[in-house]
């Protein structure tokens, strides 16, 4: 997410301040005029750079509420999606308050300087808000950029060649993002055929583990992921290069049914040209390349029938 830099309440102040400061009229006017006119152009500069840079923070930082429900469950689990409601909303009303203030001033109902004044403690009052929203935009910076395309996630125990097969499957460098409330890196690889894209994402250390052995952290994640997951890719090795027994696999295989009871799931044993023993619904080889384009082909044919 593209969030720019949330300053003090000091910082959106004196930028506007010295903004107004700096206006300097040029040409033959008497010194009464001359002082009024340039007390309205400070004024005018003040509240447009003030009333700006309260805008940008309203515009740029996402609206929940239209998000989509993977990143709802992310905001949520990384901040309290009321409070930053509610900090989106302060803003909002400081920004309402320095308008009305500049409108008064306007009417001459108050001076320039009571327009510095009151501003300066709007501002003020919104303070911990702009504190809060500095740090909903360093976690908000960690989300992982998902596209919106159809999406299948790789489950499976560590050294079964997720990596491998996501590097096959994408014939691309996976970029890599880490999950904002865990050290756990997800990685994201765009699969391409006649025209059509679909993102394939592996989670390592996510989907590694039976229900029973995550912690309350990593099932926030499944959750996440649940909103995404359009299809799920489990991978088997059966040639005993991975240190996982079968039927440890088979049991991994269980819960992540589990855990997606609603989600097409396609077995695929890779290293296939070591071992065929378990029957699955592909069989693949990134030594030997045996059973990628079927594979990619079944893939695409799930989602572009």
């Amino acid at each position: 997410m593209n969030i720019p830099s949330v300053g003090s309440h000091s910082f959106y102040f004196d930028t506007a301040y010295n903004s107004a400061k700096k206006v300097v009229l040029q040409g033959k006017l008497s010194f009464m005029d001359k002082k009024r006119i340039t007390t309205i152009v400070k004024a005018k500069k003040f509240y447009e750079s003030l009333y700006s840079q309260l805008t940008a923070i309203i515009t740029h930082f996402p609206d929940v509420d239209k998000t989509s429900k993977f990143y709802q469950e992310l905001i949520e689990s990384a901040l309290s999606i009321d409070e930053y409601k509610k900090s989106l909303g302060a803003i909002n009303w400081s920004r309402s308050m320095v308008k009305k203030l500049y409108f008064s001033f306007k009417k001459k109902e108050i001076s320039l300087q009571e327009l510095f004044g009151r501003s300066k403690s709007v501002l003020k009052q919104v303070s911990k808000d702009l504190e809060f929203l500095k740090k909903a935009r360093t976690h908000f910076a960690s989300f992982p950029s998902i596209k919106n395309l159809k999406t299948a996630l790789l489950a499976g125990f560590p050294n079964v060649g997720k990596t491998s097969i996501l590097a096959e499957l994408t014939d691309s460098k996976p970029e890599i993002n880490s999950y904002p409330f865990t050290t756990k890196k997800i990685n994201i690889g765009i699969m391409k055929m006649n025209s059509q894209k679909i993102q394939i994402i592996d989670t390592p250390g996510l989907l590694e583990r039976p229900i029973e052995k995550m912690n309350k952290i990593e099932m926030k994640a499944i959750i996440a992921l649940k909103h995404l997951a359009d299809l799920i890719l489990f991978i088997f090795d059966s040639s005993g290069m991975s240190g996982f027994e079968t039927s440890e696999q088979k049991k991994l295989y269980e819960s992540i049914k589990k855990l997606f009871p609603d989600k097409k799931i396609f077995t695929i044993t890779n290293k296939c040209e070591e071992d065929k023993s378990i029957k699955t619904d592909f069989y693949v080889s990134c030594k030997t390349k045996e059973g990628i384009s079927i594979l990619k082909t079944g893939i695409f044919t799930h989602f572009f029938p």
